[in-house]
């Protein structure tokens, strides 16, 4: 059997198994594709964007036995295959992941790449925070992005920020990215030019309702309370304080979104379109946020 035949034969058993996807695939083939390689010892990204790449070299007993063996403990196990490669890919950038920090799938990855133009000035932004950090590959990709800035990458996870530690010195970007251990704002008392959060958004009834896959992955990462605000709230009513004058916050809301809106009906919430939604992430500017600080304030 050649390497293309077996990408297909893990496909069909893949999907035959109804699993799911969503922890850095998008579909069986995907999928597939990416554990037949990582299997057979070859970078994914590498090999995609090689086109002189062999997909007909013919596979020997050990490979095939080596990739479904891989392909029964995906199945029997439900762990989303990034936890059993630990790596995992964000923003095109290559990350190591395990159990101690959420699998990377924000929707921020879209838009850090272009240092979310035309929101924010990147020649202006020579400090950047990332709350609620996990692996720290948005800080990490921030910093690559603003090369000028000092990023703080925090979290309330010891163990997700063992996880980003690894992360950045993988990178060689501990000179650049530093760590917080904190709730929220927690042992944080300087202003950044530019505040990104992906924080804990899944309301208790969505949470009850997720596929096996996510019981791999920290409570703590998703789990945003009744409405999926509980991270949120308390967090815009304090983020002024950690902008600088011409500041940006930018958060995924995720499936919080409609929640959030309806929270706070006169906030002027500027929605960010992606591929998938166009009503995940959002930003506010620091004038914004200062201008509606008392109504921030007053809602909790």
């Amino acid at each position: 059997m050649n390497l293309e035949e077996k990408i297909a034969a893990v496909q069909t058993r893949l999907e035959q198994a109804a699993l799911f996807y969503g922890h850095g695939t998008d579909d069986g083939w995907d999928e597939s594709t990416w554990m037949v390689l990582y299997v057979l010892g070859f970078d994914r990204a590498s090999v995609l964007d090689n086109n002189n790449f062999d997909w007909q070299r013919v596979l020997n007993q050990p490979d095939l036995a080596a990739i479904d063996h891989m392909v029964e403990k995906r199945i029997q196990t439900r762990t989303p295959f990034a936890y059993l490669a630990n790596q995992t890919w964000f923003a095109g950038n290559k990350f190591y992941i395990d159990r101690r920090a959420i699998i990377p799938r924000s929707y921020l990855s879209e838009w850090i790449p272009d240092a979310f133009q035309p929101w924010v000035d990147a020649n202006k932004v020579h400090s950047v925070l990332d709350l609620c950090t996990g692996c720290g590959c948005i800080a990490i990709s921030c910093a690559l992005v603003f090369p000028q800035a000092t990023v703080l990458a925090s979290d309330l996870s010891t163990q997700a920020l063992e996880v980003a530690g690894i992360n950045i010195d993988n990178y060689r970007l501990g000179e650049r990215v530093k760590l917080n251990h904190g709730d929220g704002f927690e042992g944080i008392n300087e202003q950044f030019d530019l505040i990104v959060c992906n924080p804990p958004y899944v309301s208790d009834e969505r949470m009850d309702r997720l596929p096996p896959e996510y019981c791999h992955e920290p409570d703590s990462a998703l789990r945003g309370g009744r409405h999926g605000l509980d991270f949120m709230t308390p967090m815009l009513r304090q983020v002024e304080n950690y902008l600088t004058n011409e500041g940006t916050l930018i958060v995924e809301a995720g499936s919080a979104s409609h929640a959030l809106e309806e929270r706070y009906p006169t906030i002027p919430f500027t929605w960010l379109s992606t591929a998938y939604d166009e009503m995940v992430l959002f930003t506010l500017s620091a004038r914004e946020l200062r201008k509606q600080a008392a109504i921030l304030s007053a809602n909790r």
